[in-house]
């Protein structure tokens, strides 16, 4: 028992470290990548948003797990030092508070829909909920079974082609995997990432006009709808992706872009996220034979 004690408490404190570290340095490099606007693909804003969590799951999957288990002595009867029990409460607070503010997102959301009643629209691939609201959005959450919800003053404020352009641009979402990227970056929250959030954010939105439409009568319903629901705009739900997600989310530069439409613009990194963790795992994985002694001698120091 002793012996998965110590093991479970090495993999907090080693994650903790890594994840904390690796977004440190995320947020040094993102000043220099957000001023001088390097990156604005949202497919690439999300890798680079998970990378640091991503990156400390790998090394503690290939490295450090492989390193206690070959190194480590199961009769071993070693202390719990002091650095092994702060790391493993700094990292048991965060998926605490992480977790609890998953669990507040998804009940909040949750209830909105219990609250709406069902709709049926013509050619909609997914659930349609209505909610008695006089602002207008339009909201999908869900991943496994995602579920569209319309607010009254949306249905009333819309026209059929424009309500058909924004019922596409949310199941451009879903196309995307938007709701469980969101739930990924809500999971990998950081105090000084905040601005690289709201830039996935928006480049979320964009990406979702551009695979929505396929000419420019199509953007220009989507482009009319964004300018009438941007009047009124409801934030509908915490957890999944609405039409315009806050007051606050400017419209400007996604109704510019529709009203220009160019097919030439939509420029999906496919596989990327896929690319970037295989090629982080075979860096790893070369690394073996040097890093599992060296990683073992650095947990080795967490219990003296």
């Amino acid at each position: 028992m002793m012996y998965w004690l110590r093991f479970a408490m090495v993999c907090a404190s080693v994650f903790i470290l890594l994840y904390a570290s690796f977004s440190l340095l995320l947020s040094l490099a993102w000043s220099l990548i957000q001023r001088h606007r390097l990156i604005q693909s949202a497919d690439a804003l999300f890798t680079l948003r998970i990378l640091p969590a991503a990156s400390a799951v790998i090394v503690l999957a290939l490295a450090v797990a492989p390193s206690f288990w070959e190194l480590e002595p199961a009769s071993a009867d070693e202390w719990i030092g002091g650095w092994a029990v702060l790391l493993s409460l700094a990292w048991f607070a965060w998926a605490a508070v992480r977790g609890a503010h998953l669990i507040r997102a998804w009940r909040q959301t949750a209830g909105i829909f219990k609250r709406a009643v069902s709709r049926k629209l013509d050619d909609a691939p997914v659930a349609v909920y209505e909610i008695e609201d006089a602002r207008a959005n339009l909201f999908i959450a869900g991943i496994v079974k995602p579920r569209l919800l319309i607010s009254r003053g949306a249905l009333e404020l819309l026209d059929a082609d424009e309500l058909r352009a924004a019922i596409r641009h949310e199941l451009a979402h879903t196309n995307a995997g938007d709701n469980l990227k969101q739930i990924l970056v809500r999971l990998c929250n950081f105090p000084f990432l905040a601005s690289l959030d709201n830039e996935w954010l928006r480049a979320a939105e964009i990406s979702a006009d551009d695979r929505s439409v396929n000419d420019a009568l199509m953007a220009a319903d989507l482009a009319s709808a964004l300018i009438k629901v941007g009047t009124s705009s409801a934030t509908l739900a915490p957890l999944g992706m609405s039409l315009i997600p806050t007051m606050e989310t400017p419209i400007s530069d996604r109704v510019r872009r529709l009203l220009n439409w160019e097919s030439s613009q939509r420029r999906p990194l496919l596989h990327l996220v896929a690319g970037v963790l295989v090629v982080q795992s075979a860096a790893v994985a070369a690394s073996l034979p040097w890093l599992i002694p060296q990683m073992h001698r650095f947990t080795e120091l967490l219990f003296q």
